[in-house]
């Protein structure tokens, strides 16, 4: 049974899962209803099963190994790139683990 989000937002859907520091493993509660590509060290293409209306989602991702960050670029409604860097520098790219929680909407009109 799917249970509402309590929000004024309609047609609110979150999808919540871990993808390991290698990029081939999805775990978590809704690890089937992504894929993820490892493409490049530190680099992981998340693509959605089922696209969001609009590319305005939200991707909120904390990283699950020490000393490494993350940035997020959402590319389409249905595709995100998540890139670990080492939080030393800031800038050399380094493999992580990380549990993501994306937050969006099936239909265009906004509140």
């Amino acid at each position: 049974m799917e249970r509402s989000i309590k929000t004024k937002q309609r047609k609110v859907r979150q999808l919540s899962f871990t993808v390991s520091a290698d990029g081939t493993t999805v775990t978590g509660l809704d690890k089937n209803q992504v894929s993820v590509a490892d493409t490049g060290t530190g680099v992981k293409t998340v693509t959605l099963d089922d696209a969001f209306a609009a590319s305005d989602y939200q991707v909120l991702v904390t990283v699950g190994t020490a000393d490494a960050i993350a940035n997020v670029e959402i590319s389409s409604s249905s595709e995100f790139v998540i890139d670990t860097l080492d939080a030393t520098d800031g800038t050399t790219a380094k493999d992580a683990l990380v549990h993501v929680l994306v937050i969006g909407s099936d239909i265009l009109d906004r509140y």
